[in-house]
């Protein structure tokens, strides 16, 4: 097996850092390639983009791929050095404001944990749509069926990407599709609030997942057809949360 050369920190190989490397922060390990699955489903490692390490036993993986294949997010502070993850914790959470609204045998909620989140703190947002009719139906939609948009005061504003695809489901009463905030909404948003400048060096710069302060509404639309039916059903529901520096 091939042996390679690479830094003591190689779990942060991911994240650029220029510093000066002594023949003491070397170590050698193996290249160990072999597959990555998430809940079962095989990971796309990206092939060429990285390899995978064996060094004493442990297999050693860059920590952004780790993280957001998990549902985090990651930033180097280059500054300091130091290396940030954020991620959701899926505990049971309360919300401080919710709203619902009712079209036909549809209920679309909406639901934030806070009505104000420091500058610092990971937004989150939830969404369901509850089917309440007493026949079973078949709706056709695209991939998400949920979709959320974020916009300041300003009018700027950034919309989930949607998959043009066509999904077929059967619903019974009850049936309910759930939904969380992407991190990339935010992600996306303060990339036009920024003027859309360099990809990379607006990644690397700051945590572009955290919203700066300021009033923001978070709007979600379930956009859907059900069989039968000449037209699309469109529901929207939207909340307005503050963001307070941390």
């Amino acid at each position: 097996m091939r042996k390679k050369l690479l830094l003591a920190f190689i779990v942060g190989s991911c994240i650029s850092a220029a510093s000066a490397v002594s023949s003491s922060d070397l170590i050698q390990a193996h290249l160990f390639p072999r597959s990555i699955y998430f809940n079962n489903q095989h990971a796309n490692k990206q092939s060429g983009a990285f390899e995978l390490l064996n060094y004493n036993g442990s297999v050693y993986v860059p920590l952004r791929y780790m993280a957001e294949n998990m549902g985090g997010k990651v930033h180097y502070d280059e500054a300091n050095q130091d290396i940030y993850i954020d991620r959701r914790v899926n505990n049971l959470t309360k919300a401080e404001i919710s709203v619902s609204k009712q079209a036909d045998n549809f209920m679309l909620n909406l639901h934030s944990e806070k009505e104000a989140y420091k500058s610092n703190e990971i937004i989150h947002l939830w969404s369901s749509l509850v089917y309440l009719g007493e026949e079973e139906i078949t709706v056709g939609h695209g991939n998400p069926i949920i979709l959320f948009s974020v916009r300041d005061e300003e009018g700027i504003s950034s919309d989930e990407y949607i998959e043009t695809v066509l999904i077929r489901d059967q619903l019974k009463k009850n049936n309910e599709y759930k939904a969380t905030l992407p991190l990339n909404v935010i992600e996306s948003y303060n990339y036009n609030k920024k003027g859309r400048p360099d990809i990379k060096k607006f990644l690397e710069k700051e945590r572009s997942w955290q919203l700066s302060p300021g009033k923001y509404t978070v709007r979600v639309t379930a956009d859907f057809s059900i069989d039968g039916d000449k037209k699309d059903k469109i529901m929207k529901s939207e909340i307005t949360i503050q963001v307070e520096p941390q």
